[in-house]
């Protein structure tokens, strides 16, 4: 299968190149929507509890449990 040049014709594809995109942009998402949820959580927290202490702790929550959820994910074999 070949694939359109944004610069006209075609492009040959890259077998396995696909799959391989798929897990980087996965593992990605995971890396920043993990620190930001629960960020975001932890943001939340320091205004309802008007502290400093929340939004850090989240962040570093997040940061993990997404290394965790990789390492469940594309980790194992």
């Amino acid at each position: 299968m070949k694939i359109p040049s944004p610069h006209g014709g075609h492009e040959p594809e890259v077998e396995g190149m696909s799959a391989q995109t798929d897990l980087a942009t996965g593992a990605l998402a995971y890396l920043l929507a993990g620190p930001a949820g629960f960020g975001l959580v932890g943001f939340v927290l320091d205004l309802w509890w008007g502290t400093v202490f929340a939004l850090p702790v989240g962040v570093v929550a997040g940061m993990v449990a997404s290394m965790y959820v990789i390492w469940l994910r594309y980790g194992r074999s």
